[in-house]
């Protein structure tokens, strides 16, 4: 990347807290369904992405960002799990 490009990255993060993190996973689900996900259809994506998918703390995001040459960093976005951050070069 050029100096000053910017990079977007979207992502679910695990919360600093356990009790957050079961609260947000359940809050989650809840709003699938009220989209008209079945039970089925969250269970099987679920076990798709278990162990394939294996998230990061926020901060820990943000050091793999700043270790990799990104000056700046910050959370433009926050929502239960997920998390967008932007990073400048």
């Amino acid at each position: 990347m050029n100096d000053n490009s910017c990079f977007i990255l979207i992502e679910k993060v695990l919360g600093e807290d356990s009790l957050f993190n079961r609260l947000f996973i359940d809050y989650y689900y809840d709003f699938k369904r009220r989209n008209h996900y079945n039970e089925m259809e969250i269970a099987q994506k679920r076990e798709a992405l278990e162990n394939v998918l294996i998230p990061y703390k926020l901060m820990e995001n943000r050091e793999l960002l700043h270790s990799t040459g990104f000056r700046y960093v910050d959370t433009f976005f926050k929502w239960y799990n997920f998390s967008g951050m932007i990073a400048v070069k």
